[in-house]
């Protein structure tokens, strides 16, 4: 087919160790190929546009977002900017007290992730100490509280390239709202600590508490507010609940910009008025005048709905409706059709650029919980879902494999050295320890640290191959090509996702 690839690949047999060298062939060649980004190992492979123009996309969008850039750039026009990318990077960096190469490995990636991500949650010993954020890191936070401000409708504008340090009067909506939704006292001020902090970055608590003060009434729901100031109360309150509900429209992929602030007085045919209707008709079951009607405002029946779906997953694992989503996305028996639907994403990833990840875990809820209902709305809208998917799988994989090649390594010299500590492996992998009488804290804990990184790769290394091994069973060779591997990794982020933050401990 024109502009997708030939697929081809060595056949995966032989030895395990062989097998694994074989499937790491084929991963190398899906990320060759543009299907998914590799994380780069240094500058220059982080700007090889064949390879990173989505991540690179990415991280422009989310730059822009802090307000290192002034514009957030077209994917056609991503790789004319690579110098401004570049500079804005470094800017980032010295504001977040990271290595300033200029360039996003992973300990950037994470940074940004944090701040910009509704889905993430923060690194405390990266950000604060003793409750309050790092001086260090000031600036990068800052700004990140402004754009979480801006996006929930409680800040005028977003960050700008000239920025200076918020005051406490920025968070003086956000207090408002923690009274009027009763999230805490009135006698509660917020400022930049990190209890303040930490319910403004949660964007699943904030639902939550809109959800809690609604009264149901006739089978009607109406919201029910703390508050004195009524008229301008309700104002701010609307605004707060229709930016909420753009939010959470956006991680479960509807067609939203989420870089807009919005009034609660939107207009008919908007972008949030279609996100709501086809909500109401697609997610609901609603009649198309009912879900129109439904559409003109934001109550908070709405986020009703939209709590349903944050239930843990103990709560429907009986009803999981992954499976059959999968294989409406990826025919077993017609691979014209699974073909077909595997460049449709394709070409929309190449053709839109995409931020990586943010979502998945709204996305994955409901398809596990009301799937069999929506397969339209996700054949239709979220072919970014499913490079996400897809994305998150391949580079949880690929870590695994490095992090046991390199893990076994140490094994096979016999120990490891750090300031003032030796760790000597036996055969079997017991481990000695041998510590200077004078060593001092910092090296014993740095130390000790060495060795849980070690012993948390090998074991998380082992996790993957063992999936992998799982796998090679149903992996065909020829017809499927491409589409197979894909689907192999889409259907593994259900078991691979749990390693996840792991992985993080051995990426810090």
């Amino acid at each position: 087919m024109s502009g997708f690839p030939a697929y081809t690949y060595r056949e995966v047999s032989g030895t395990p160790i062989n097998q694994l060298g074989g499937f790491e062939t084929i991963l190398n060649g899906v990320a060759n190929n543009g299907f998914v980004n590799r994380v780069p190992v240094d500058k220059t492979e982080a700007f090889q546009m064949q390879h990173q123009k989505i991540r690179i996309q990415t991280i422009a969008t989310r730059l822009y977002l802090l307000g290192y850039l002034r514009r957030d750039f077209k994917p056609k026009r991503i790789h004319k900017k690579i110098e401004k990318i570049k500079r804005a990077t470094l800017a980032f960096q010295k504001d977040a007290n990271l290595t300033q190469d200029s360039w996003v490995g992973d300990e950037t990636w994470y940074a940004l992730d944090e701040l910009v991500s509704f889905e993430s949650t923060f690194t405390n010993e990266r950000w604060f100490v003793n409750g309050r954020i790092k001086p260090e890191v000031q600036h990068a936070m800052h700004r990140a509280i402004q754009l979480r401000l801006w996006s929930l409708g409680l800040y005028g504008k977003k960050p700008r390239p000239k920025f200076k340090l918020l005051t406490r009067r920025a968070l003086y909506n956000f207090t408002r709202i923690l009274h009027m939704f009763a999230i805490r006292k009135r006698s509660f001020v917020s400022d930049f600590n990190t209890e303040t902090l930490i319910l403004l970055f949660d964007q699943e608590k904030l639902v939550h508490f809109i959800k809690k003060r609604s009264v149901v009434t006739r089978n009607v729901f109406n919201l029910m507010l703390a508050t004195d100031k009524e008229e301008e109360d309700e104002t701010l309150s609307k605004n707060f609940m229709v930016n909420c509900a753009k939010i959470e429209l956006w991680l479960l992929g509807f067609k939203l910009r989420v870089d807009v602030k919005l009034s609660y007085n939107y207009e008919y045919g908007s972008g949030i008025w279609n996100a709501l209707a086809e909500f109401h008709r697609e997610f609901e079951g609603r009649k198309v005048h009912i879900a129109e009607k439904l559409a003109k405002n934001v109550s908070p029946r709405l986020f009703v709905s939209l709590a349903n779906a944050l239930k843990s997953e103990e709560s429907y694992k009986e009803d999981d409706a992954s499976e059959e989503i999968a294989q409406q996305l990826f025919v077993k028996n017609n691979t014209a059709e699974t073909t077909s639907n595997i460049q449709k994403a394709w070409g929309f990833i190449k053709e839109t650029g995409m931020r990586l990840w943010d979502g998945l875990k709204r996305v994955w809820r409901w398809i596990k919980k009301i799937g069999k209902k929506v397969v339209t709305f996700i054949q239709h809208n979220l072919f970014k879902g499913f490079y996400r998917f897809v994305s998150k799988s391949f580079k949880i994989v690929t870590r695994g494999i490095g992090a046991i090649v390199k893990s076994i390594g140490v094994y096979i010299k016999g120990g490891m050295v750090t300031e003032g500590m030796f760790f000597k492996f036996s055969k079997d992998m017991d481990t000695s320890v041998y510590i200077d009488a004078n060593i001092s804290n910092e090296n014993a804990e740095a130390g000790s640290f060495a060795l849980l990184k070690q012993t948390t790769a090998f074991k998380l290394g082992c996790k993957i191959v063992g999936w992998i091994f799982y796998i090679f069973k149903n992996l065909s060779l020829g017809l499927w090509g491409w589409a197979k591997i894909l689907f192999s990794l889409l259907k593994g982020y259900k078991e691979l996702r749990v390693l996840y933050h792991d992985f993080k401990l051995i990426a810090s």
